[in-house]
């Protein structure tokens, strides 16, 4: 007896020190900020948009680093970005938040570059539960800046020396957000939202949840941006992401550049947190993009 009490106090501290362990580094891990790089080649990209950069920010949730968001604009600003985009959930769903912190960051941003807003899960409640959130969907975009291009289901044009590209930002519905079960995207949901894909133009889809990356690629977004997993929480060696917010492990989609029939599709780890405090190996992320005309379709991080 006395044996299996001494084995039970060791695997009780060494659970203790293993978990204050996981605490500090995510202590540490949510206040540093790290900037992937991406290249994209396609002959669809206009000629005068060789060299475009673009930079997604995604799933802050309120999180500030640095006093009023200074080390995330400066961090923005030193990327000179052509256009940024935002996909969603820069706010977190709980009731009485304060919206100022979202909106003001979005507002600095929108002085460096375009700003381009697509809606995520979070935003979708707050917009839709007015009994529960009260006025804090109309409190914040009030507090919008006019010069900031908000795209739900909506489709704005990108022009530069007289070429264009399409970006289209995707609102989906709360089912499309249920958790435990699978649930496909109605075969015409796209279609209805934005018509038929045009394909000898280039067209940048926002969709906060990329599960759907499938179907986003087959209507014929040539690069999706994504967010809503948060990385998985945690990035474990050789398995990735442990889990989503649809509570699945190890989901097929987690972080990082994926690819479907020469489309492809960007998932950020996203800024911040809500429910799940906890990052490990997996910083918070700004993502910069460069658009490059070739004639081969290709994409990769640079290291």
């Amino acid at each position: 007896m006395k044996l299996v009490l001494n084995i039970l106090g060791i695997l009780c501290i060494l659970f203790l020190v293993v978990f204050a362990a996981v605490c500090i580094i995510s202590f540490i891990e949510n206040r540093r900020l790290c900037i992937t790089k991406y290249h994209i080649k396609d002959p669809l990209i206009p000629k005068s948009f060789d060299g475009f950069r673009i930079v997604q920010l995604t799933d802050m949730h309120n999180t500030t680093f640095g006093e009023d968001n200074c080390r995330l604009i400066d961090a923005v600003t030193s990327l000179k970005p052509d256009i940024i985009v935002i996909t969603g959930d820069m706010l977190v769903g709980i009731q009485n938040t304060d919206v100022s912190i979202a909106a003001d960051t979005m507002n600095r941003l929108a002085t460096i570059s375009p700003v381009y807003f697509s809606m995520g899960n979070h935003e979708l409640r707050i917009s839709r539960y007015i009994d529960i959130y009260g006025d804090m969907w109309k409190r914040f975009l009030d507090e919008l800046s006019p010069d900031i291009h908000i795209l739900f289901d909506k489709t704005e044009t990108v022009e530069n020396n007289g070429d264009k590209i399409y970006l289209h930002g995707l609102n989906l519905t709360p089912k499309l957000y249920t958790r435990l079960k699978d649930v496909h995207m109605p075969k015409k949901h796209l279609k209805k939202r934005f018509g038929i894909c045009p394909h000898n133009e280039y067209h940048i889809f926002l969709a906060h949840n990329p599960d759907y990356f499938k179907d986003y690629a087959n209507w014929g977004a040539n690069l999706t941006f994504s967010g809503h997993v948060h990385g998985g929480i945690m990035q474990l060696p050789f398995l990735g992401g442990v889990i989503s917010p649809k509570l699945k492990l190890f989901p097929e989609y987690d972080k990082g550049l994926f690819e479907n029939s020469g489309k492809y599709m960007i998932l950020s780890g996203g800024l911040g947190n809500h429910t799940i405090k906890f990052r490990i190996n997996n910083l918070p992320e700004i993502v910069i993009v460069t658009l490059e005309n070739s004639g081969e379709s290709e994409a990769y991080k640079i290291k």
